[in-house]
């Protein structure tokens, strides 16, 4: 059984149940669909024109959660450096599978961000 935080009252309640049996505040859609609010869904094709296109500002790094990474290629974007570095992170991110993808870069959070 998957639980979530009820936003008003922060028990733990069933992900299907539409509102909370304590406070009685209305959940989210995700409440409605069933999808766990927890899982960071990411494109593979967008990380890949984002290292293409943006790579050198590290847009890809920051767009795939990794914001040490992304602040790193944007500080040093002046040496053009983190813009080959981005096409190299394009061509690994095209020759991964979507499986892997998922894998890598469509994990859990600890925390729900709203």
């Amino acid at each position: 059984m998957q639980e979530i935080d009820c936003p008003q009252c922060s028990q733990k309640i069933d992900i299907n149940l539409v509102t909370c049996p304590q406070c009685h505040v209305v959940q989210g859609l995700e409440a409605l669909s069933g999808v766990d609010p927890y899982i960071r869904i990411k494109n593979q094709k967008l990380t890949i024109w984002f290292s293409l296109l943006f790579g050198g500002l590290g847009v890809h790094k920051f767009y795939l959660g990794q914001h040490l990474k992304g602040s790193l290629y944007l500080i040093f974007s002046w040496t053009l450096v983190p813009m080959i570095v981005g096409w190299i992170d394009a061509v690994r991110t095209m020759k991964m599978s979507p499986f892997n993808f998922q894998q890598r870069y469509c994990r859990k959070v600890s925390h729900y961000y709203v």
